[in-house]
């Protein structure tokens, strides 16, 4: 029995807010760190950058449980790229501009080539002007090759395959190609977790949910204590691997738990869920005016920098809150509604009511 596509999955939204969250205080707990020394801190949250696998595992998951009926219709191509295009650009360009911005403010000089390149998250060999942006880089990649996919089933496959065995051979051979990471690099892999999961559930229900959820929070519990106590390596390529399998484990167990379970997810992971993507894209913005705030009213010299940590962490996640709500869902509402009302819209079915989805 197949798995309806509107089936909610209330508890994989809120493992996109753990995933958000994680990553903000790690970045927050370095940039303190950086200027006032905090080595408990430093350790105790050096696993949040690991909310990137789980990111890319839930992207995964989600455009194969979402897309899958999509896959050799070659007619839904152009709602696949509306979808994807509308959920990712508008809120990204308002925060290339806001970070371009405080940049210049700041003496930072961006060349043309830079904003050229921030046009679009694609794959290149420069730092992006918006350093999160590698990330979307990765996804981009992904996207396309699923787009292929749509096109034509038996193309697509083959060409994720050879995509597949490409990582890993690179990975095995520890090979460096001449070309941008996000081609290669072993965190696309992930993806493919994610997928191979979206396929299971579709197919039907998952045994032993709770028992995959447990062991799925738990190793990724595990991973983190033993990179915090430095005995892992959490940004090697063994580390992807081992923390890619706990979040696929772990976004198993969810996904199976919000079709199942009745348990309500709290608010605030509902909230920070649907505001993941903001959270992301612009915490180094409100990290960075933070900061100057901090060191024009001198702020140091009367709190302590764990009190800083907390302030900022706070101040961080409710303005990446404020922005999904006041930038990210509006403009992304408003460019599917014209799109959807253009006369040559390809597909009318953009034109729908457009709703908060889960998506990567």
């Amino acid at each position: 029995m197949k798995t309806p596509v509107s089936a909610k999955l209330a508890w994989v939204e809120a493992s996109r807010g753990f995933a958000a969250t994680a990553v903000v205080v790690y970045h927050v707990v370095r940039h303190f760190n950086q200027n006032q020394p905090l080595p408990i801190f430093k350790h105790i949250f050096q696993f949040g950058h690991a909310g990137v696998d789980l990111f890319f595992v839930l992207s995964g998951f989600i455009i194969l449980f979402v897309h899958i009926d999509d896959i050799g219709n070659p007619k839904r191509i152009w709602r696949y790229i509306e979808r994807r295009l509308t959920r990712i650009l508008p809120a990204y360009w308002v925060a290339v501009m806001l970070t371009g911005g405080l940049a210049f403010a700041g003496g930072h000089s961006i060349s043309m080539s830079d904003i050229a390149w921030a046009i679009a998250p694609v794959p290149n060999f420069s730092e992006p002007i918006l350093s999160v942006a590698w990330t979307l880089q990765y996804e981009l990649v992904f996207y396309v090759m699923f787009a292929v996919s749509i096109l034509n089933r038996s193309v697509g496959a083959v060409l994720m395959l050879a995509w597949l065995l490409v990582i890993l051979g690179c990975a095995i051979g520890s090979v460096t190609l001449p070309v941008p990471g996000a081609f290669y690099g072993l965190f696309g892999i992930e993806f493919f977790a994610g997928m191979a999961v979206a396929y299971r559930l579709r197919r039907g229900n998952l045994p032993m949910r709770n028992i995959v959820l447990v062991v799925g929070i738990v190793l990724f519990a595990g991973l983190a204590v033993s990179e915090d106590l430095g005995w892992f390596d959490g940004y090697g390529s063994i580390a992807r691997l081992a923390y890619g399998m706990a979040s696929t484990l772990a976004i198993a167990g969810a996904a199976e738990a919000s079709r199942e379970s009745h348990v309500r997810v709290p608010f605030i992971l509902r909230t920070l869920g649907s505001a993941s993507y903001s959270l992301y894209l612009f915490q180094f913005v409100f990290i960075g005016i933070e900061w100057k705030i901090w060191q024009f009213l001198k702020l140091g010299a009367t709190l302590s920098p764990s009190v800083g940590c907390a302030l900022f962490s706070v101040l961080t996640l409710g303005g990446g809150i404020g922005m999904s709500r006041l930038v990210e869902y509006p403009l992304m509402n408003r460019l599917r509604h014209l799109i959807g009302a253009m006369p040559s819209a390809p597909n009318k079915r953009s034109a729908e009511a457009p709703r908060r989805p889960v998506s990567g």
